[in-house]
Order: C-alpha cells, then sequence, then structure tokens
C-alpha cells in the first residue's frame, strides 16, 4: 500500500478585523508545505547560486584590480619611452653649459641650437607639435599675454610669441602664449 500524498495545511481563517495581523506578518506567517527531498535540492541550488555569485564578485574584483594594475603599469612605461630621447638632450645641456666661456660663445650657441632642434624633434616623435603662430590670434590655441599699438597690421595679428603652444594629435597640451596688435588711440583721446 502506497503512502497518502501530502495534504496541504488548511487555509487559516481570517481573524476578525480588531485582530488581524500586518500585511507583512500575514505573509511571513504562511506556511508551505514541500517534500523534504524538494526542499533539500532547492536548499543545495540556493548554496550553489550563491557560492556562485562569490566566487563571480571575487572573479570581478580580481580582474578590476589586474586591469587597473596594467593600466598603471602601460603608463610609466609610456611616461619612460617618451621622457627617454629627452634625458640625452639634458645630458647635451649640461655639457654646453660647462663649455660656455666668452670666447667660444659662437659654438655655445650652436650647440645650445642644436639641442634645441633635438628636443622639438624628440617631442615630434612622440607626436607633439608645435601650435602655429602666426597670422591672426585665435582663443583656441593662443593666450594674449599683451597688446602693443601698430598701425601697420589688423587687430588681433600676432606680433610676438613669447611661449610656443603645444598639441597632441587634436588635444591642446599648452596654449601658445602671444602679444598681438591693436589700434593705435586716437590722438585727442
Amino acid at each position: 500500500m502506497s503512502d497518502p500524498a501530502p495534504q496541504p495545511a488548511p487555509a487559516p481563517q481570517p481573524a476578525p478585523a480588531a485582530e488581524q495581523p500586518a500585511p507583512e506578518a500575514a505573509a511571513s506567517a504562511e506556511t508551505i508545505t514541500l517534500p523534504v527531498a524538494e526542499f533539500e535540492a532547492l536548499r543545495r541550488e540556493v548554496g550553489e547560486w550563491k557560492e556562485r555569485c562569490l566566487r563571480n564578485q571575487a572573479e570581478f574584483d580580481n580582474v578590476r584590480k589586474r586591469l587597473r594594475k596594467e593600466a598603471d603599469e602601460a603608463g610609466t612605461r609610456a611616461v619612460a619611452r617618451s621622457v627617454k630621447p629627452l634625458l640625452t638632450e639634458l645630458d647635451n645641456l649640461g655639457r654646453a653649459i660647462d663649455a660656455a666661456r666668452p670666447e667660444a660663445f659662437t659654438e655655445f650657441a650652436q650647440g645650445v641650437t642644436m639641442i634645441r632642434e633635438n628636443l622639438r624633434a624628440g617631442l615630434a616623435g612622440q607626436g607633439l607639435e608645435q601650435v602655429v603662430c602666426e597670422g591672426v590670434f585665435d582663443p583656441a590655441v593662443h593666450e594674449v599675454l599683451a597688446e602693443h599699438e601698430d598701425a601697420s597690421v589688423p587687430k588681433g595679428t600676432i606680433l610676438q610669441v613669447h611661449r610656443t603652444g603645444w598639441r597632441l594629435k587634436e588635444q591642446l597640451v599648452r596654449a601658445a602664449q602671444v602679444v598681438v596688435a591693436r589700434p593705435p588711440a586716437p590722438a585727442g583721446a
């Protein structure tokens, strides 16, 4: 003879209006009847999902840490690669300064000029290029330091470059500092 199938628990009778529990309490007071084997299977499945979630979270944290470390290392390598050619020119500049003597000024000036050109070439090799400082002032790439009265050129024409500007691809690294023309003040003013 087979065992009778488990019978669901009888539905609770509603309490009188004054004694009805809050909705949260009513939900937690429900009883669900399950076979023990099904309950154990659900418990194992919950445990497996919990373990899987913890493993995935740990793996995600490890990947995030590894990527952050790799990005830092890549940044360090990029800086070292871009600075390396400049270090030689700094050495050359030091040698030029050590060799500076009034009687050898022409050679000194030539040496310093060569160092400057080598530094510019090193920057160009890294993708940096100078901002053009000819013609009319452009507020996107130029910074005005001063205005100088000059009637021979239109207002805003660049007369002098105080500091060279640089860009890397489309990004402005440093704005050029310039002196621009302005019309002379009226004689009676």
